[in-house]
């Protein structure tokens, strides 16, 4: 669903939504709800018998004042009314405590329960999810959705339970003392819900622009901060300035027309307010005077008032949130129903390796967008060869790389491995016998020795270290403060480059696979390091079946085929000198690398 989706969404999907929200996480929270609901009635009768307290107490002040005197009336009504004003008050505390901090349970769980469920199904969405959407626009679900949606249910629980039963009381005393002014009231107030209801449809598409840009503003930042050497180095910070003041900006407008569309309920409900306190002074004063009602009965109407004037209030505006809750919800269940594509056949099996041989069957294909990154590419890679892809950039070599794993499917032909479609074997067996390393080093924010664990996930000491050392990142491990136990930092921060690719590699090499994929796996490295990442590489490669992309055509000499690729096609294939005699687009990449 797209933001303009949401922004329409007719009534039918909001009540879809609540209902799923209720069937698959509030109803988890069933048992703390009904015990939240039993303080907020408590609460709720508390605030109704404050009403009855302003009339009973007053008419029996009178008459003790007539019977006994004024001092002793006044200890009489002291001795009488302090327990019970007290009472209730304690009483009131205690309710307002217990179904605030239950409420909060039940909301803090829902919204935990909302994020497991959408990482879980992020992390199982296509490849091409990411691809799609930035970065950005995906942590703001987690963080300002999330925000949102808290705000939106602590209200909602709070009002819809706690408002409800405490106005219901105080009415239900009403009429009881005076069902005449009970009744002006009930007539006013429901004019409050016409402003609330008219401005229902121009809140939800305010919030939901205002949602989906604080996406864009996050992934801008995210730039802005991991390019901070470029953006020095090249003088950037003035265009970056205002790259950002014009994001803000936008902020700011889309904010400011959220809230002045919610700040417009207020007055209006001021105003009704107000009729309904002069309605009530008015034909209170007449009931008085012509003696069908007491004065103490028309200050305890009119303390009703009171107390219901500020929930009224707060049920108005809680539609404000609740159109800005249903806003977050959608985008987090759209995140949630994003339904993948590439999954197990019916009649899937794990993979049964003989050897690895890759085979790239008359392959095309074409990105969401329509971009053809691939025409009819037919390749073999022998069981325990090294291929070599080159070429320009976008001439699809990644692309190949990705279809192995089936990040990606086939639009059309096929990849098999030992006579295997990949799309008719299980993705956990086919992925269990890769191992990537890509020139964009992925490393978590843990320590180095656990990054590198990663490949084989219960690896004994003596395996990470060996990798490491095959890996030509064994010496500056130990030379860290904390060797194998010091922190990598967010994204591998507390090393550089060369670092994180030896990391990398070294962790393909712990998982031992059948089939190697390396994406410009020594592009960061230095010619000391390359040359023994290189040595560690070639024994790697020995018996495995290994695909390589590599822009410095050096690297790739030694490889037992070269396929080039030049805009989604085969071009060329063969041996390095094989290449070179033909004096095509090999030889051409190769005199300009020997130029530069």
């Amino acid at each position: 669903m797209t933001d303009t989706q949401t922004k329409q969404a007719p009534k039918g999907n909001d009540k879809k939504m609540i209902a799923r929200l209720w069937r698959d996480y509030l109803s988890k929270q069933k048992g703390t709800l009904i015990l939240a609901v039993f303080f907020m009635a408590v609460l709720g009768a508390t605030q109704g018998s404050y009403v009855w307290l302003v009339t009973r107490i007053g008419d029996f002040a009178e008459n003790l004042s007539a019977a006994d005197g004024a001092q002793e009336g006044t200890i009489q009504f002291a001795l009488l009314v302090a327990p019970l004003v007290m009472g209730l008050t304690t009483l009131s505390g205690i309710s307002m405590y217990a179904q605030s901090i239950l409420t909060n349970k039940v909301a803090l769980s829902t919204i935990r329960d909302l994020q497991v469920d959408m990482f879980e199904n992020a992390q199982r969405s296509d490849y091409a999810l990411f691809s799609r959407q930035d970065g950005g626009s995906l942590v703001s679900r987690f963080i300002n959705d999330v925000t949102i949606l808290t705000a939106a249910l602590l209200r909602t629980l709070t009002n819809l339970g706690r408002d409800l039963l405490t106005i219901f009381s105080v009415i239900a005393v009403m009429v009881w003392t005076d069902p005449l002014l009970t009744l002006l009231v009930l007539v006013i107030y429901p004019l409050i819900l016409l402003p609330v209801i008219s401005l229902s449809k121009t809140l939800r598409g305010n919030s939901s622009e205002a949602q989906a840009q604080v996406g864009i503003v996050t992934s801008q930042l995210t730039e802005a901060f991991a390019g901070a050497r470029m953006v020095k180095t090249y003088g950037l910070e003035d265009m970056q300035d205002a790259r950002m003041h014009e994001t803000f900006s936008e902020r700011l407008s889309l904010y400011l027309k959220l809230v002045t569309n919610q700040a417009r309920i207020s007055p209006m409900m001021e105003a009704i307010g107000g009729v309904a306190i002069i309605g009530v002074i008015l034909a209170g004063t007449w009931q008085v005077l012509s003696g069908t009602s007491s004065g103490w009965d028309v200050a305890g109407v009119f303390g009703g008032l009171v107390i219901l004037a500020p929930r009224f209030r707060a049920l108005g505006t809680l539609n404000n949130v609740i159109q800005e809750g249903l806003a977050a919800l959608s985008r987090m269940f759209e995140l949630i129903d994003e339904q993948p594509t590439i999954v197990d056949a019916a009649d899937a099996k794990p993979i049964e390796l003989r050897g690895g041989e890759v085979v790239f069957d008359n392959v095309s294909f074409a990105y969401e967008d329509g971009t053809q990154a691939l025409r009819n590419v037919s390749l073999t890679v022998g069981a325990g060869e090294t291929v070599a892809l080159v070429g320009p950039s976008g001439g699809g070599k990644s692309t190949i790389i990705n279809l192995l794993p089936r990040l990606y499917d086939v639009s059309a032909g096929s990849v098999s491995i030992d006579g295997q479609d990949v799309r008719n074997v299980t993705m956990k067996s086919l992925r269990e016998n890769m191992a990537l390393v890509s020139q964009d080093v992925t490393l978590f924010d843990d320590t180095i020795g656990a990054n590198i664990a990663f490949g084989k996930p219960g690896a004994s000491q003596d395996e990470i270290v060996a990798a490491a050392k095959a890996a030509a990142a064994h010496d500056f491990i130990i030379a860290q403060t904390g060797g194998y136990d010091s922190p990598a930092g967010a994204s591998g921060g507390n090393l550089s480059g060369g670092q994180k690719q030896r990391i990398a590699l070294a962790r393909a090499i712990l998982r031992d696979a059948p089939i190697l994929l390396l994406d410009e796996a020594t592009s960061a490295l230095d010619a000391e390091s390359e040359s023994k990442v290189q040595s560690a590489l070639e024994t790697l490669t020995q018996g495995r079946t290994t695909l390589v992309i590599a822009h410095r055509l050096s690297t790739v000499r030694r490889a037992d085929k070269i396929i080039v690729l030049d805009n989604g096609q085969v071009a060329e294939s063969g041996k390095h000198d094989a290449l070179m005699k033909q004096d095509g687009l090999y030889a051409k990449l190769r005199d300009l690398q020997f130029r530069e």
